[in-house]
């Protein structure tokens, strides 16, 4: 190869990798398909992944269909569009759940006949069934126990996003800037996902605080509805709402305190038990062995 063949072949080199790095670096199109479903609110709560929930969601999509639909009952939607979970993988946790209820008492009774311990037949076949109807409810107690922390962690998240927005108002801020640089203040799911329904509305032309009030109604979350209908005033006439903000923040910090107030002394008295059994076990303990050697 000659020095000019050489340089040629240098120089095409270079000029191939200046140009993949220049189309690297062009932004692809964007399909319009994909940039809405960015305005799309999302999850951003902890929520459970994996090949066992892809599992489980084809597990209830295939129950969905071919079970009656009487056996599921009145599906929690609203618990489940604040968790972020679809039917189908609400209904496949309460069939797992419900098939190990099922087979957990005939196992055990297996192991006991191996052993050598007769037992009746009817004794693992009630028991069986029974547990079964436990366990199908478990995923539905489980379910509200999670929407009603999230709840709560909202209505903490709230509190903070009112006041925000009392102090925007307070510089001059219009409704809808008031509520979206609120919004865009924290990182934390719940603000996620204002800022994502406030963002939405600069697309849809819908009034902002009509967004909150079908977001409020939609989760379940009247501390939300009740905002929407002060911001609701401001917008409408241009009322001054910083007083009523303020008013209304205070107001749920009062409800959270006193909602704290009351898990703390349940908590003490569900405490009190355990600690009093403890107490009278090592009471007999100490005394039992006296008595018997006064005996």
């Amino acid at each position: 190869m000659t020095a000019l063949q050489l340089a040629m072949l240098s120089g095409a080199t270079i000029t191939a990798g200046l140009v993949l790095l220049v189309a690297g670096l062009v932004p692809a199109p964007t399909h319009l398909k994909d940039a809405i479903g960015r305005l799309q609110p999302r999850i951003t709560l902890d929520t459970p992944t994996g090949p066992a929930v892809d599992a489980e969601v084809r597990l209830g999509r295939w129950a969905e269909r071919h079970l009656p639909a009487i056996i599921w009952g009145a599906a929690p939607e609203k618990d489940l569009a604040l968790l972020g979970r679809t039917k189908a993988a609400f209904y496949g946790s309460k069939l797992i759940s419900g098939i190990l209820g099922l087979l957990v008492v005939p196992v055990i009774s297996a192991a006991t006949m191996l052993l050598g311990l007769p037992i009746p037949v009817a004794v693992p076949v009630l028991g069986s069934i029974g547990f079964a109807a436990i366990m199908w409810f478990l995923p539905n107690n489980e379910l509200r126990d999670q929407a009603r922390k999230a709840r709560e962690e909202f209505s903490y998240a709230l509190v903070a996003f009112v006041e925000m927005v009392a102090l925007e108002r307070l510089s001059g801020a219009t409704v809808p800037e008031a509520l979206l640089r609120a919004a865009d203040t924290g990182d934390s799911w719940v603000f996620q996902r204002l800022a994502t329904v406030l963002r939405r509305t600069q697309y849809t032309g819908q009034n902002p605080w009509d967004a909150l009030a079908d977001m409020g109604h939609h989760y379940d979350l009247p501390d939300l509805v009740d905002l929407a209908d002060i911001m609701r005033l401001a917008g409408a006439d241009g009322t001054r709402i910083y007083s009523s903000l303020r008013a209304r923040g205070a107001a749920m910090r009062n409800a959270t305190l006193n909602q704290q107030i009351s898990r703390a002394n349940a908590d003490g008295e569900r405490i009190a038990i355990p600690v009093t059994l403890l107490v009278l076990v090592l009471a007999i303990t100490l005394v039992v062995p006296a008595v018997l050697r006064m005996i």
